[in-house]
């Protein structure tokens, strides 16, 4: 506060100086004429002053000040001239004829007491940045590849921190940037000169500073650089830094998600707004991969709830905690439970009465799921159906199941299991207020149990690195440009539509072994081997996106597909099902599995049946 009234004193000084020079100004040195008009200085400056303090002028750090708040002042003081010019006018009229002030003086004074203001304040920022820039680390020179927003947000973190190093530069490839300089910086030249200004200027650390560059532009710029000279970091990509400020915080070195996951990907987030904001939302699993994102990426939509459903205490702690750090205002609530206790789902729903369910609570490891089919049913399947009538009976109005590719053509029980659970949406989307929606996609990079975590731990620990089969392909997407795809599709969803994610290109999982290993800076087999494995009990070795019988339709956005499919039971047919797999899991009858796939899901029979072992 003391601050704040030092700032309004030299203010209240600087209009009354500048009110005596437009006097001047517009009468010269005609002393008689100007003595007329000097009351007004009693008041004209102080109402200046309660027009900046209205506008909040003092509550800046103006050592961090940008545009926007020199705009705040510029604003505030035309403010502060019509405020004078209404109330001088009014005491003139009633009490005071002689209270009078020219419109040219009253302009002069607020644009001139604007102009001194906003030098004041930049002269103090140079005077306090030279005795920052005394504590600039000589350590550490850092060139910044990308001069574009996140580029100059990564430059003022810097320039706010300079005990983490000096940024000396930016490259870029747009050729009308090249030579320009950004907060007295230079634009240096293009990503292909970065081996040349690295050893010009002794350069420590590189950061690619592209939040929307895809895997193909990463890789690009990556190649052109010596990770054995300097050291390489990264921004992630746009959708984990979504409507939060990039920090130093964010930077991270490169990693195999970087050059396999990025996609160039955009959604509609005044769609995604529509249904998200200010309303309250059911996350289940939220303690997961998956689960865990969805959380983060909603978070930044303000929702006027956030329930957090999980089975596992400690996953459901972390996750609370991280958004509580990152979103202090958001409603969070934490819930433990299992989706199957339909008790307690029946009492999570009337207590808290979600407008918004996302269904990521899954068994999702395909070969325990071989070991374990009671309990893929149980939670896959059974879970599923308790959830999605829960929601139709308390009048949910959007529901968000998240499934996978490994319902198509099934060669295992968790895709099996998954393939249940869409059958079951399906089905009872019909005739209910409440908006279904299937998302259904591939490998995410870097979820837990998915081979980029095996294959980081098999690395640290020297090797081998084990892969199934040499021709296994699997389609791959980072865990929050996935997720973003999942908020849209949700903003589409209405009857029961399956949505598939278009993920790109099949990737071998051969070459994403190989390409970890020398991410990791050593040589594949030579420094760590390659050993393969077989393909294991349930597994694929190529994923699918759609059924042949599957007619797909193109949506507004061109990352997202809609199914169209007649595979829908009637209530009858429904409660039949969902009785026989109650009497799955609650009997362990394997005879049962196979009567209920062969009957349901007939295309998955002759490779899943034989892999029933327990």
């Amino acid at each position: 506060m003391k601050r704040k009234i030092e700032l309004m004193i030299i203010d209240y000084i600087i209009f009354v100086l500048s009110y005596f020079i437009a006097l001047f100004f517009r009468f010269q040195l005609d002393f008689i004429e100007m003595g007329k008009y000097v009351y007004p200085v009693i008041i004209f400056p102080f109402i200046m002053v309660l027009s900046m303090y209205y506008n909040k002028i003092y509550d800046h750090i103006w050592r961090f000040a940008t545009l926007k708040e020199i705009k705040t002042i510029i604003y505030s003081s035309f403010l502060g001239y019509l405020l004078n010019f209404l109330i001088i006018e009014g005491l003139r009229r009633i009490w005071f004829s002689d209270f009078i002030i020219p419109i040219t003086v009253g302009f002069m004074t607020a644009l001139l007491g604007a102009i001194l203001i906003i030098f004041s304040r930049v002269w103090w920022f140079s005077k306090n940045k030279k005795v920052v820039e005394e504590n600039v680390s000589e350590d550490k020179n850092v060139l910044i590849i990308g001069a574009g927003e996140a580029g100059v947000e990564l430059l003022d973190e810097f320039l706010r921190h300079p005990s983490f190093g000096k940024v000396i530069g930016f490259l870029d490839d747009d050729e009308s940037k090249i030579g320009r300089k950004i907060r007295n910086i230079k634009i240096l030249g293009k990503t292909s000169e970065v081996m040349r200004f690295v050893e010009e200027f002794k350069v420590n650390e590189v950061i690619i500073a592209i939040p929307s560059a895809t895997s193909e532009q990463l890789k690009n710029i990556i190649d052109k650089i010596d990770t054995k000279k300097v050291r390489l970091k990264t921004l992630p990509g746009i959708f984990e830094i979504l409507n939060n400020k990039i920090s130093l915080g964010f930077l991270r070195d490169v990693n195999i998600e970087d050059l396999l996951g990025r996609k160039e990907i955009k959604v509609n987030f005044d769609e995604i707004k529509y249904y998200i904001t200010n309303k309250k939302i059911l996350v289940t699993g939220a303690g997961g991969s998956i689960g865990a994102e969805i959380c983060r990426q909603i978070a930044a939509l303000n929702p006027k709830e956030l329930m957090l459903l999980g089975r596992g205490e400690n996953s459901i702690f972390h996750i609370s905690k991280e958004i509580k750090e990152r979103f202090p205002d958001l409603n969070i609530i934490e819930i433990i439970g299992d989706v199957t206790n339909e008790f307690r789902m029946d009492h999570i729903f009337k207590k808290f009465s979600p407008d918004v369910v996302f269904h990521a609570a899954a068994h999702k490891h395909v070969p325990l799921m071989e070991k374990n089919p009671s309990e893929a049913f149980r939670v896959n399947s059974y879970g599923t159906y308790i959830l999605a009538k829960k929601s139709i009976e308390n009048n949910v109005k959007h529901f968000i199941y998240i499934s996978t590719d490994k319902a198509i053509n099934p060669t295992s029980i968790m895709g099996t299991s998954k393939r249940f659970g869409e059958i079951i949406i399906r089905s009872l989307a019909q005739n209910t207020k409440t908006k279904f929606g299937i998302v259904r996609f591939g490998n995410v990079l870097g979820s837990r149990g998915s081979v980029v975590p095996i294959f980081k731990e098999q690395i640290r620990k020297g090797g081998p690195v084990t892969v199934t089969d040499p021709k296994m392909k699997r389609y791959f997407m980072t865990i929050p440009e996935a997720v973003a795809l999942v908020l849209q599709a949700g903003a589409f969803a209405n009857n029961g539509e399956v949505f598939v994610l278009n993920m790109g290109e099949p990737v071998l999982i051969n070459k994403l072994a190989r390409e970890m290993i020398r991410l990791s800076g050593y040589i594949p087999d030579q420094d760590i081997k390659v050993v393969y494995t077989g393909i294991r009990p349930g597994e694929k070795l190529y994923e699918e996106l759609f059924l042949n019988s599957e007619e797909f339709l193109k949506t507004e956005n061109d990352r997202i597909f809609m199914l169209k499919t007649n595979n829908i039971l009637n209530s009858k047919d429904l409660e039949s099902l969902i009785e026989k797999i109650i009497n799955v899991f609650k009997s362990n009858n394997f005879e049962l599995i196979d009567n209920l796939i062969n009957k349901y899901i007939p295309e998955a029979v002759s490779e899943v049946k034989k892999d029933i072992a327990y």
